[in-house]
């Protein structure tokens, strides 16, 4: 029980540790909430999580495919970020991947 009043004494003592609203539900309206994800630098070389990730022309769902990774595929960070896609170059093609479908080597 001590080490519990300890930990939450150390939170109330340090204002970096504490909400500036009264719930998660205003913090969400507020756009406080973070979506998770990588975040990658141009250069990066980055490997797809499964296989068959696909390399897209646009940064949309319904963009035309321009090529499908295996798993053991290698891709380079080109810089840009646009809606949860990142674009890469890969061996064969240059387009758009989905962040959340690849991982630093």
């Amino acid at each position: 029980m001590d080490n519990y009043n300890k930990i939450v004494k150390v939170v109330r003592d340090d204002p970096s540790l504490q909400r500036n609203v009264g719930t998660l539900k205003q913090e969400a309206a507020q756009g406080g909430v973070k979506k998770s994800g990588a975040a990658f630098n141009e250069g990066d070389v980055l490997a797809p999580k499964i296989a068959g990730v696909k390399i897209l022309a646009a940064p949309n769902d319904t963009a035309k495919v321009v090529a499908t990774l295996t798993r053991t595929d290698e891709i380079v960070v080109t810089g840009e970020e646009k809606d949860g896609y990142i674009k890469v170059q890969g061996s064969t093609a240059e387009g758009w991947v989905k962040i959340a479908l690849v991982s630093k080597r």
